[in-house]
């Protein structure tokens, strides 16, 4: 406040309390003590002392002040300025602090207001940016794996990818079928070719035996 408005300050004091004593002096004095604060604010202070009691001292309208500004800093918050750095920070904060203590500022900056999309046009874009889900019909095919557990077993009917079962759903090694299959043969093949080895094992053995001679096995038998 300026020596002016100091004069207007104690003049309004005075008619809300009609029984306190001022002279010439007493705008400067009140000068003196509430001239750092804004006109606005020493008014709306002494208003609220002088409900409470007959008359208003300087010191109560600082103290009345102080709860005042207090109030309007309650939710405070900093706005920095665009950008990355914000070399005057300290400047910045209190220059925002004390705008936001004499009422010319709010205390929170309210951000643009978001677009207003309808509830089914959010609905259908949150749908729209899921992956697809195979249904019941579309089965997720299965993985690929090597040996006899990247088919299916034709004896248990176990699928790619799961171990083969007994009778009464133990598991078990792969049957003799599936890792046939696995192979890329038929498990009839498979028994045909190991009935060909044996076979041959033993026609080799009994071609050994007829090559010996005679004097040989007897010698041996004795």
């Amino acid at each position: 406040m300026n020596n002016q408005e100091s004069t207007a300050l104690c003049r309004y004091v005075r008619a809300l309390c009609p029984q306190q004593k001022f002279d010439e002096f007493t705008p400067d004095v009140w000068h003196d003590v509430l001239g750092e604060y804004t006109l606005a604010d020493a008014r709306q202070a002494a208003g609220a002392v002088a409900k409470r009691q007959p008359f208003v001292a300087p010191s109560e309208i600082v103290a009345e002040i102080s709860k005042i500004r207090s109030a309007r800093t309650h939710d405070f918050q900093y706005e920095p300025p665009p950008g990355d750095s914000d070399p005057n920070y300290l400047a910045n904060y209190r220059a925002q602090l004390a705008a936001t203590g004499d009422g010319e500022r709010e205390p929170v900056i309210t951000p643009p207001a978001l677009e207003q999309r309808p509830v089914a046009a959010l609905v259908s874009s949150f749908a729209n940016s899921l992956p697809d889900v195979p249904t019941e019909d579309q089965e997720t095919p299965p993985v690929r794996r090597p040996g006899p557990f990247g088919v299916a077993c034709p004896d248990c009917r176990a699928a790619i990818g799961r171990p083969c079962r007994t009778g009464r759903g133990r598991e078990r090694d792969p049957h003799e079928s599936r890792e046939a299959l696995s192979r890329g043969r038929s498990h009839d093949a498979e028994a045909e070719e190991a009935r060909r080895r044996s076979a041959s094992h033993l026609m080799t053995d009994r071609q050994t035996e007829d090559d010996i001679p005679d004097a040989e096995i007897v010698e041996e038998a004795s």
